[in-house]
């Protein structure tokens, strides 16, 4: 019932959703005759580092394309203030003020207020004259690019933007030992070094990182209408509807709220970095003739983006009768026949993971022994061939050994023959059966003192739910999966305790599905003019997926995005792609 009472509060109450702040980037308009090259000069950038703020401009823009440039006044809007309130020695606390506010007006951390104002421990009253202490260091932090850190950063995809090591990064700025924090100030690299950049040759025709990764900047002056669409069915008090593509314990209300929360955070947070978003919320009741009424009644000449229906054949059906892109939230077996030019499917193909784990493994092949265990069963001989083929097309492949049962049984010696101690052994598992999966870890995890093992598999599913997670760390197994949570990362954590002070509960698989498709396709639209600019800007990472689309001729686009991990002997598991 509280479901349903938070849907119902939840639809009186929409609006559109504005955040403003000051901030360090701002839109530009292209003059007639301008190349990035000298708008950069004139901001002080490198052509480089200008081209990563503006992922898909070219270094000719046309005349009028917008781009995101440096706040020239950002400083000393800062500096301004300072001088003002350090000439009246202090500073009267406004309504709605908090400490992290302060801090950031006048360029000092939280730590410093505290320390300069010892009665801010008890808390933040308006009308209260706090002193405020001057900025240390400033003559320093003038000499470094510095990055203010937001949601969603982390130190690896910092280096990345960058172009800078964990090393350098963590020796201009000690405090990252102690994790990275949302506000943190971070020294890049030396301005001299971006001035040597600059110099390092030809720039013209000098490579640009395209390394595909996705970077969001997000453009304040835009703003994005968004319609979403889900079968909240608040016309029936029950349910117990369940959805057939979902587990069976999933009610398609419980699924579907939290499906919405999720995004409702997304939208939340990137509204908080500055983004401009209208939402309109439509209830499909898990009709096709509501859906037809809502398009029948709804002019959808202004939206932007719809994200969903839930339900795929829906999804692809109202795809063709608006103009706006249409994202499909989940995976459905139907979105394998069903395409079209304005569709975005977030949810990866099946056949996705074998490709990825089969790629990785072509990549990194340096003459390990091949073993394929498989499971004898008719329904996968076609796919233990066709592995075994492309298995075979590895650069010095000489040998790979193919295992099956013998009157349903795997023996122990016959795997044992076929390892190699002079070389790395990957034994690839081919089934989803349970007993063979068991039998194949079980006479594995015996020998793993005398060989170096590593188990590979293109799916962790069903038949591993019995397997002890010791044994499959000892055996540094391996597979590929569409989403996967790493529960010790800051960006997990601070979601998990966001969500939960919202929402009064932990969010489920669903709630990060929802998440991660509306952020992701809302921050990309936030950075570019349109969504199909943004789906063509590269790989991303959100909570638990990963995006990274193509698009085929006169189809659709198509999340090509996976993971693929390895557990380790601690039971801990890695990202390895």
């Amino acid at each position: 019932m509280k479901r349903i009472q938070f849907l119902i509060l939840f639809f009186f109450l929409m609006s559109a959703i504005t955040f403003a702040q000051q901030k360090k980037y701002v839109s530009y308009t292209v003059k007639k005759g301008e190349t990035i090259k000298t708008i950069a000069k004139d901001y002080g950038l490198t052509t480089r580092d200008l081209l990563k703020l503006n992922p898909g401009v070219k270094r000719k823009p046309k005349e009028n394309t917008v781009i995101i440039v440096p706040n020239k006044n950002y400083s000393k809007d800062i500096i301004k203030v300072q001088e003002t309130v350090l000439k009246d020695d202090f500073y009267e606390v406004k309504p709605k003020e908090t400490l992290y506010g302060i801090s950031k007006k006048f360029g000092i951390t939280v730590e410093d207020l505290i320390a300069e104002n010892p009665s801010l421990k008890h808390g933040l009253k308006e009308g209260m004259k706090i002193k405020i202490p001057k900025p240390k260091n400033v003559e320093k932090t003038e000499t470094y690019l510095t990055h203010t850190v937001v949601k969603d950063d982390t130190v690896y995809n910092l280096t990345k933007r960058y172009q800078v090591s964990v090393e350098e990064l963590y020796k201009l700025n000690p405090a990252l030992v102690q994790g990275l924090k949302l506000g943190m100030v971070l020294k890049i690299k030396p301005v001299s070094d971006l001035e040597n950049d600059e110099n390092t040759g030809n720039e013209e025709e000098m490579p640009i990182d395209e390394d595909t990764v996705f970077h969001e900047f997000i453009n304040t002056h835009k703003s994005i209408n968004v319609v979403v669409m889900l079968p909240y069915k608040l016309n029936e008090v029950a349910d117990s509807l369940v959805v057939n593509n979902f587990k069976k314990e999933n009610s398609l209300l419980n699924i579907v709220t939290d499906i919405h929360m999720g995004i409702e955070m997304a939208i939340d947070s990137l509204s908080k970095k500055g983004a401009h978003i209208n939402v309109n919320y439509f209830d499909t009741e898990n009709s096709e003739s509501k859906l037809k009424s809502i398009v029948n009644s709804t002019n959808f000449d202004d939206v932007d983006v719809v994200l969903g229906p839930l339900y795929f054949e829906n999804a692809h059906w109202l795809a063709k009768q608006i103009d706006a892109p249409v994202i499909a939230p989940v995976f459905s077996k139907k979105q394998l026949s069903l395409s079209t030019s304005n569709l975005v499917k977030s949810a990866p193909e099946e056949d996705l993971l074998q490709n990825t784990l089969l790629d990785y493994l072509k990549e990194h092949y340096k003459g390990e022994n091949i073993i394929v265990v498989n499971d004898g069963k008719t329904d996968s001989q076609s796919k233990l061939w066709k592995v075994v083929n492309i298995l075979k097309s590895f650069d010095s492949v000489q040998e790979i050994s193919v295992i099956k049962p013998e009157k349903g049984y795997i023996a122990k010696d016959k795997i044992a023959s076929k390892l190699k101690s002079e070389s790395k052994n990957w034994v690839i598992l081919i089934s989803e059966e349970a007993l063979t999966t068991a039998a194949t870890v079980n006479n594995l995890k015996v020998m793993d003192e005398n060989f170096d093992i590593t188990l590979i598999a293109f799916d962790k599913g069903k038949n591993f739910d019995k397997i002890d997670n010791n044994f499959l760390g000892e055996l540094k197994f391996m597979f590929p999966t569409t989403e996967f949570l790493d529960n010790s990362s800051s960006e997990a954590l601070r979601f998990y305790k966001k969500f939960q002070v919202k929402n009064n509960t932990i969010p489920s698989k669903y709630a990060l599905r929802g998440f991660d498709v509306a952020y992701d396709v809302l921050a990309r639209m936030a950075t570019f003019d349109d969504l199909t600019e943004g789906l063509k800007a590269g790989k991303s990472t959100r909570i638990s997926s990963v995006f990274d689309y193509d698009k085929k001729l006169f189809g659709s686009f198509e999340n090509k995005g996976a993971f693929i991990i390895q557990y380790d002997k601690d039971l801990n598991s890695h990202i390895l792609e």
